[in-house]
Parts: C-alpha cells; sequence; structure tokens
C-alpha cells in the first residue's frame, strides 16, 4: 500500500514538473511572440514591405544627335533587357542554369555580371540588353520556372545610318570599373559615351533618369505601380556636319579607293584614307570620313565577341580616326608652304625660273629627282607641275627652320582641339631645335633633310584635319578659324541652350600678294597641272566657277613594301570660297589619281552640280 502510494506521489512530481515545463515553455515563446510583434515588430514589417516592393530605375534616353538640316543622326529605340533580381546565394544557382542557355549565354557569364554587382540581394542585374525576339519569346515562356528573372523596355542608342560619321558620332556602352572610379556621378550599369561626340558631350547627352515604385509577387513580378518619377531626356546636339555630304564623301572615298586598286595599268593597294570639309570663314566641320569604319549600332547593346574581336585585331584599325588622330606626311600638298616662306623672305620673284632637268644636285656625289623634267618653270608653274627641283632650290635658299615658322602660322603641327574624344593629334613641325631634342646622337639637319622638308616629305606629320584647315586659311586670306562640330545645344524641349560661332584663333604671317601668287598657282593646278585631267579648264566653262588645289605624294620608306600616300587639298570656288577639302588615301600611289576624284565628287555634290567625269583615267597622272 505505501509502495504505491509512494508511486502515485511520484507520478505527480513528475506531471507536475512536465506542467511547469510546458508552462515556461509557452511563456517563452509568449515572450518570442511579443517581442518579435511589439519590438520588432516595424523592422520585420519593413523588410517584408521592401521584399514586396521593388524600385525601377527608368533609364533617361540620351539626347538625340542631329546634322545642320535637322536629319537625325543618333537617336533612340525602345528594347527589351532581360534582368535578375538577385533571388539569394541558396537559389541563384538554379536560375542561372535555367536562364543562360535562353539568353544564348554561358552560366559563367551570368556569374560574373552578379559578382560586379557585388551579389547584393534585390538588386538587378542586367543579364542582356535588346534581347531579340526569340530570346524575349523564350524567356517568356518559361518565366515560371525563373524566380527574379524580369523583363524590362528600355531606351537603347539608335544610329539611323549606321556607320555613316562613326568616327564622329563614336559610340556608347556600359561604364567599367575604371570608369566608374575616375568620372563621378555615375553607377555601375550606366550607359555612357565612349568616343566621339557621344563621350565629348556625355553629361550633356545622358539625361537624368526616373524610377518607378512597384509592388511584386514571390516570383518578383510587378503586380501594380505604387510611385513614379519620370526620367529626364538629354539634350540634343545640332551638328555642323551636312549627313548628304558626309555620305557623298564616305561613298566616294570608298569608290575611289575600289578604282585605284583596280587600275588597269598601274593598281595601288589604296588601304584606307580620311576626307575633311571645312566651310570657309567658319571652321564649321561640313564633313569629316575615315575609312575603314564601324558600325556604332553593334555598342549600343552589349558587343558581340567576335565582332569586338574582328575590329580590335583588324590592321587597318577601323576604330582609328585617320582625318583627327592619323599622322602622316603631306607630300606636295605642303608646297605652298614652302612657296610662301621663300617669297615672304625675298628669296624668290614671281617672275624668276629654275631649270628642272629633273635631278637636282645635292652634293658631288649625292642628287634628288624630281618626278619629271619640267624644263624652266616660274613659281606659278611650279606649284601648278608639282616640280621637286623647284623647292629643292627653295629649301636651300630658305632653310628649315623658316618653314617651319610658315607652317605653324597655318595651324600645321598643332593640336585643333575639335570637340571629339579622343583629341585630335598634334603631329610634327621639323625644325633644327626639334631635331636636337628629338635625335640627340644625330642632331645635325643636314641639307638633304632640308630638301625633303621643302617637298613635305622626311620628318614632317598632320592630321588630315589640320591640312585641311591649312587650305581653309589660304582660302580665306590668311584668318585661321578654329573648326568646330557641334553648332547648338537644345533642351528637351527643342529650347536653345548655347549657340557656337565661328571664331578666329589666328591671322598667318603672309602678306596679300603672296597668298594670291600661291592661290593661282593652286589654280593652275586644276586647269594645267597635275589636277587638270580631272578639273581643267572645261569644269570652269561648264559649271561658271573655278577652284583651287593641289595634288601630293607622300613616298613611302624603302623597302617598307608599301605604296606611296596619296593627297588632294582644295577650296572652291576659286573666288569667293566657300568650302575647303582635305584628301587622303593611304598607299593610293598618286594624288592626283587616288585623292582628287574624291574631292570633285565633294564639290559636284556641295554646288549642286551634273557630274561628268573624264571619259577615262590616265595611265599615271603625276603627283
Amino acid at each position: 500500500m505505501r509502495q504505491q502510494d509512494r508511486r502515485k506521489e511520484e507520478t505527480h512530481r513528475r506531471l507536475g514538473l512536465f506542467q511547469a515545463l510546458l508552462l515556461l515553455t509557452f511563456l517563452l515563446l509568449m515572450s518570442r511572440a511579443a517581442y518579435l510583434q511589439v519590438v520588432r515588430g516595424p523592422h520585420y514589417e519593413a523588410l517584408a514591405r521592401s521584399n514586396a516592393l521593388r524600385l525601377v530605375t527608368l533609364p533617361a534616353p540620351r539626347g538625340r544627335i542631329l546634322d545642320r538640316n535637322g536629319e537625325l543622326l543618333a537617336g533612340n529605340r525602345p528594347a527589351y533587357h532581360v534582368s535578375l533580381v538577385h533571388p539569394g546565394t541558396g537559389k541563384v544557382d538554379a536560375v542561372v542554369e535555367a536562364v543562360a542557355p535562353l539568353l544564348d549565354m554561358t552560366p559563367a557569364e551570368i556569374h560574373e555580371l552578379i559578382r560586379r554587382r557585388g551579389d547584393r540581394l534585390f538588386e538587378p542585374v542586367r543579364l542582356k540588353m535588346d534581347v531579340d525576339p526569340i530570346a524575349h519569346s523564350r524567356v517568356e515562356e518559361n518565366r515560371g520556372n525563373l524566380p527574379g528573372v524580369v523583363i524590362e523596355v528600355g531606351p537603347v542608342r539608335d544610329y539611323p545610318g549606321g556607320s555613316l560619321a562613326a568616327h564622329v558620332l563614336g559610340y556608347v556602352g556600359e561604364i567599367d570599373g575604371g570608369e566608374l572610379a575616375r568620372l563621378e556621378g555615375y553607377r555601375l550599369g550606366d550607359i555612357l559615351g565612349k568616343t566621339g561626340l557621344e563621350a565629348y558631350y556625355d553629361l550633356e547627352l545622358r539625361g537624368r533618369d526616373g524610377g518607378r515604385q512597384v509592388e511584386t509577387d514571390a516570383m518578383h513580378r510587378p503586380i501594380r505601380v505604387l510611385g513614379q518619377i519620370d526620367p529626364v531626356p538629354g539634350n540634343s546636339l545640332v551638328l555642323t556636319i551636312d549627313a548628304g555630304l558626309q555620305r557623298v564623301a564616305e561613298e566616294a572615298l570608298v569608290a575611289t579607293m575600289e578604282m585605284v586598286r583596280a587600275h588597269p595599268r598601274n593598281p595601288y593597294r589604296a588601304t584606307s584614307g580620311a576626307v575633311v570639309v571645312l566651310g570657309v570663314g567658319t571652321g564649321e566641320v561640313l564633313a569629316l570620313a575615315s575609312h575603314p569604319s564601324f558600325d556604332p549600332n553593334l555598342f549600343a547593346s552589349r558587343t558581340p565577341r567576335d565582332y569586338l574581336e574582328a575590329l580590335r585585331t583588324d590592321p587597318l584599325s577601323p576604330f582609328l580616326s585617320r582625318a583627327t588622330s592619323g599622322v602622316y606626311a603631306p607630300g606636295s600638298a605642303f608646297k605652298m608652304i614652302t612657296a610662301m616662306a621663300a617669297l615672304e623672305s625675298a628669296r624668290v620673284t614671281p617672275t624668276e625660273r629654275i631649270t628642272c632637268t629633273g635631278v637636282y644636285r645635292v652634293t658631288a656625289d649625292h642628287s634628288k629627282r624630281c618626278w619629271s623634267a619640267h624644263g624652266p618653270v616660274n613659281i606659278y608653274e611650279a606649284i601648278a607641275k608639282s616640280c621637286n627641283v623647284f623647292f629643292y632650290e627653295m629649301a636651300r635658299r630658305v632653310g628649315v627652320d623658316l618653314l617651319a615658322l610658315h607652317a605653324r602660322s597655318f595651324g600645321l603641327g598643332q593640336a585643333i582641339g575639335l570637340d571629339l574624344r579622343p583629341a585630335d593629334k598634334a603631329g610634327t613641325v621639323p625644325d633644327r631645335e626639334w631635331k636636337r631634342a628629338r635625335f640627340s646622337g644625330d642632331p645635325t639637319f643636314w641639307l638633304a633633310e632640308e630638301l625633303d622638308a621643302a617637298i613635305g616629305q622626311g620628318f614632317h606629320e598632320y592630321t588630315p584635319l589640320q591640312m585641311a584647315q591649312y587650305v581653309a586659311t589660304i582660302a580665306s586670306g590668311g584668318v585661321r578659324y578654329q573648326p568646330y562640330l557641334v553648332s547648338q545645344v537644345l533642351d528637351p524641349s527643342g529650347r536653345i541652350l548655347s549657340n557656337t560661332t565661328p571664331r578666329v584663333v589666328a591671322e598667318a604671317a603672309v602678306s596679300p600678294e603672296t597668298l594670291a601668287i600661291v592661290k593661282e598657282g593652286m589654280r593652275q593646278t586644276t586647269l594645267y597641272g597635275t589636277a587638270s585631267w580631272l578639273f581643267g579648264p572645261g569644269f570652269g566653262q561648264r559649271y561658271g566657277f573655278e577652284l583651287a588645289g593641289k595634288t601630293g605624294t607622300a613616298e613611302a620608306l624603302k623597302g617598307s613594301g608599301k605604296d606611296h600616300n596619296a593627297w588632294f587639298v582644295a577650296f572652291a570656288p576659286f573666288e569667293n570660297p566657300r568650302i575647303a577639302i582635305a584628301v587622303l588615301v593611304e598607299e593610293g600611289g598618286s594624288g592626283s589619281l587616288a585623292a582628287a576624284p574624291v574631292a570633285r565628287a565633294i564639290i559636284e555634290y556641295y554646288f549642286d552640280l551634273v557630274s561628268r567625269p573624264p571619259a577615262q583615267l590616265p595611265t599615271e597622272p603625276g603627283d
């Protein structure tokens, strides 16, 4: 009996302990629930709401870029973008594996994009921009199995002309780590200008992004919009470029290069080239072309790797703007400088004649040659016929330092500061001081080198843009204007924010009499000289005006295996000039054959002439 009582007491005791433990557990749970709901309630409510709400960035459309007549050169178009709202480290691998093949990407590529965003949860990571309709459909069909994957619509840069003026416009792309560290006011994922006007005027063009707060479901799909701030488009640029003239310049350059390569008697490689057309008396850049080129549309979204690799490895460097960043010896196109230096220093008179036998003796055992035996020539004829012997003699009389002084007076060898990225190059005006600094082991500027300098060979290096400015300065009576590309900046409503007006940067140290002699020599070049096969007296008779020009053939180094570079510089009309032109064809062989026809096509278009080219090409038209 006692044993039974003891068992009952033990049972009651254990039951009491269990009840006490149960009560304690209940109290603890109630306390924790109260803490979470009362004390920490606002915090977790905010977390829950943050999981259901998402701030979507609304990218601002970039400002438009228009030519001088209002033709659209760069605008925007709507496109679908696929992004991933990071679902958390435990889930992201499965999503990445599922979505990668739908976007023709590898999982490693997507993980790299996520890594660059710092694995920040719930912030959208742009996986692919501007997806094609097939990829868009694939993602939509699988959305139920892709938590966190969203499709958004946003603006993408669009260049209606494709490669037209690509080196002027430049291209855009997603900001990289180096740019993000260097530039202020940008975020990861932003689109910015990389080259050309897009880069130089990026702050004007980029606009101000907006935002939209949306409520999403568990799959991060939007349910409703709770608030929105509209993006503000960027400002627009109105260019000095004439799109029609730009097309003609680019097409004529390519067509002439093809003609030169297929010449029946003297074909040349004609690998690449550049064209610059400036307004005389304004500095407006009417056309600026470089070949080969590229299509900036392919950079507006992530560039295909194979295309980018092909561009980067192309030995002709399609990214290089030869018009502004290529530096070349000008050949005989430089001879007007030598003529002016000789006339201004009274080392020659307009009537003096020098006999060209085709050979010019430098020393007892060394001679230089002219491309032809011209006989007795004065300075007008020397320019028109491009007589090397005449200008060799001018170099002996004048010296390289005086040549350099006049070259700089016309802006040669100086960076122009055109509103582009990368900046245009300065080039080289050689003189004795330069030679001493550049070649410490051979500081003497030898007579043979001075003779080369007088005909634009040797150490000279100038851009086609500088050559166009130099000729425009001759045409404007010695007044040098600052070249520019943007005439107006407009706000999104079309209101003018700024105007660019012509600006004089210098006046060349040359008399009107000297300029008149040089211009007449250039006129005779097109009438009776090295470019007469293409123009001649018939041009003026047919169209009612004449032009002035100068051919140039810059000789390639012996043993280089390359053909000579071809130049033609000109202004038109001869009376009251309106445009100045510089054409370069690398390895074009002859300036009158490979470069002058490009200038003729430009002149015909600009002055609305009926094209009537010569019946046949010359066998070898000379310099």
